[in-house]
């Protein structure tokens, strides 16, 4: 079964840590961060040809650039496009291109790579109303996993790290809050060193992708410390959910009279809210679910982004 889908993922399926009992089958660390970010690239590669576009551009201010939503059932042991059927997996993807510059309405690759990569969790709780807490419950050692090149693609820096997250919602009496346990998988790569070649024009100067692969903790495959940590961690109540993404900021080379670069941001996720709220509403847009959700983060992030650069 792949790394990214919704179904979560046990703890006794992750690579060796000092929190994890010690387990001879556990998968080796570097190969583990490089499956996910194989996967990561292969998903992303799929988006132009198997998502739908929806035919309107969706506006998230205060960020100027306009927002492409795209959809698809996709089955998760295959990751081919299906009908809607049960075990299909609804994914939700959103694309905008952002003039690269520390202005109104935009930002600067520094900042959404100091915004989206750095501290993502604790920047998402920042920018993101409903993120009520972040809790870093596991992390491995950047120096551990080490560089990975896949589908041609040179990844440096690579962080992977446990967090619990949690969302509350507004009216508390009626929606109880959601906690996620994700792992998250950070990589970036530069171009800008590489060989000049025929289609340098259209390849990113650089960029970096993020994966977020959803855990579930039980009381047989999480050790119980860690176990009892996470289940007290979480408020009364709260509901654990899961959700996968993959998200991808890359920096364009200049182009057009003015040299301006862009930057584009891709991001697609699959979830499930549980608890009594149904799919259809959370797969709908007029009833606020996540494909509204994901657009609006992007006037959040840039908001958050404008925001600091003026304190």
């Amino acid at each position: 079964m792949p790394l990214l889908r919704l179904q979560p993922h046990l703890f006794a399926s992750l690579p060796a840590h000092s929190s994890l009992t010690a387990n001879e089958a556990r998968p080796q660390l570097q190969s583990f961060a490089g499956d996910a970010l194989h996967e990561a690239l292969e998903f992303l590669h799929t988006i132009p040809s198997t998502f739908t576009t929806d035919p309107k551009l969706r506006a998230s201010p205060p960020s100027e650039a306009k927002v492409k939503l795209l959809r698809k059932w996709r089955d998760p042991s295959t990751n081919n496009t299906v009908d809607k059927a049960p075990g299909a997996e609804f994914w939700v993807c959103r694309q905008s291109e952002h003039v690269n510059a520390n202005t109104q309405g935009t930002a600067s690759w520094e900042e959404f790579e100091n915004g989206l990569r750095s501290n993502h969790a604790e920047n998402e709780m920042d920018y993101t109303p409903s993120v009520t807490s972040v809790e870093q419950l596991m992390q491995w050692s950047r120096s551990d996993i080490g560089n990975i090149e896949t589908q041609g693609v040179a990844f440096k820096d690579v962080d992977m790290e446990i967090n619990l997250i949690t969302h509350t919602f507004h009216p508390g009496a009626l929606i109880a809050p959601r906690s996620f346990i994700s792992l998250t998988i950070s990589a970036a790569y530069d171009n800008t060193q590489a060989p000049t070649h025929e289609n340098a024009q259209s390849r990113p100067l650089k960029g970096f992708i993020t994966a977020q692969i959803p855990l579930r903790s039980t009381a047989s495959s999480t050790p119980p410390g860690l176990h009892q940590k996470i289940v007290a961690s979480v408020p009364k109540r709260a509901i654990f959910a899961s959700y996968a993404s993959v998200e991808h900021v890359t920096l364009l080379p200049p182009t057009g009279e003015n040299n301006l670069s862009l930057i584009e941001w891709t991001m697609a996720t699959t979830s499930d809210a549980g608890g009594s709220i149904p799919q259809w509403v959370q797969r709908n847009w007029t009833m606020g679910g996540v494909p509204r959700a994901v657009v609006a983060d992007v006037g959040l992030f840039l908001g958050w982004t404008m925001r600091r650069r003026s304190s």
